[in-house]
């Protein structure tokens, strides 16, 4: 782990991921939730929201190698859980995602 990281500079970290077969970030598809870090300890947890729990692993673990390869020189131990949106979140999804569908 290289030098101390703020929970702030961990949060947009992970925001900025683009989702690897949309071309937006996680955060403007509404698939992060809560993030928190511990700068103490290099720890962090947070919340990657679904359109649907049932997704693909091969799509979900995508989007997971994708943030681990961001913060991975920045944490210690990042543990992820999973939600799933809201109706209003899964348009606004599908919405986008339409919109900027890669393959």
């Amino acid at each position: 782990m290289e030098g101390k990281i703020t929970k702030e500079e961990v949060e947009k970290l992970i925001r900025n991921v683009e989702h690897p077969e949309i071309a937006a970030t996680l955060d403007e598809l509404g698939m992060i939730g809560e993030v928190e870090f511990d700068e103490s300890t290099g720890e962090g947890k947070f919340t990657l929201v679904l359109p649907m729990l049932n997704i693909p692993v091969q799509i979900r673990d995508m989007v997971l190698n994708s943030i681990g390869e961001v913060v991975e020189d920045k944490v210690t131990k990042l543990k992820v859980s999973l939600a799933e949106m809201t109706e209003e979140q899964k348009k606004n999804f599908f919405a986008i995602s339409q919109a900027k569908w890669k393959l």
